[in-house]
């Protein structure tokens, strides 16, 4: 869930209408549906775009405006349920997922296993960055460090502050978020 409320802050190339005053915004409320929002009544959710490059160099995507295709998801829960679930279904190569937490607030062992994972060994000594990973500019302008996020996310109150105060956002993430990848992954039920 806390995601979701990451991509308010930073959308990176997802595109959906969003406001300060409603998101994440599951489900279009007075906020979406407003002067500003002007969506139709009838919309059952907030639809997201996503650009993702069509065209490579070796690995790296081309520096191109027109390299770019759109892809549609019903909602911010779909592009969670249908990114996550991709990649765990993979199985044409080997794949490692990590969670965020686990590099929060277990990452000395969790970055000792998947050192062990790919054959290799943890060096003798381990070091956390305290500031942000991300950088400060561009989309990651804002971006909180360890210490911040150590605090804001080892809070469950903190955690979830501001995030699905609408009702019918709940109740749309509880029917829509896939309930076996929340349980793969540990996270609690909605």
């Amino acid at each position: 869930i806390t995601w979701m409320a990451s991509m308010c802050r930073h959308s990176y190339e997802a595109r959906w209408r969003h406001f300060n005053g409603h998101c994440p915004n599951l489900v279009p409320n007075k906020v979406d549906k407003g002067p500003r929002g002007r969506l139709p009544i009838t919309q059952k959710s907030m639809a997201v775009k996503v650009k993702f490059a069509t065209q490579h160099i070796g690995n790296e995507p081309m520096p191109d405006q027109k390299n770019r295709t759109f892809v549609e998801y019903s909602s911010l829960v779909d592009l969670w349920n249908v990114w996550y679930g991709d990649w765990y279904d993979v199985v044409e190569f080997p794949r490692l997922m990590v969670r965020f937490e686990d590099l929060m607030f277990h990452a000395e062992d969790t970055v000792t296993q998947v050192c062990e994972c790919g054959g290799g060994t943890m060096r003798s000594w381990f070091r956390y960055v305290e500031d942000s990973a991300k950088g400060q500019y561009g989309p990651h302008a804002g971006s909180a460090g360890f210490l911040a996020s150590l605090v804001t996310y080892g809070n469950s109150t903190l955690r979830m502050k501001g995030i699905l105060t609408d009702e019918k956002d709940v109740e749309y993430a509880r029917q829509h978020l896939d309930k076996g990848l929340m349980d793969i992954f540990g996270y609690a039920p909605i």
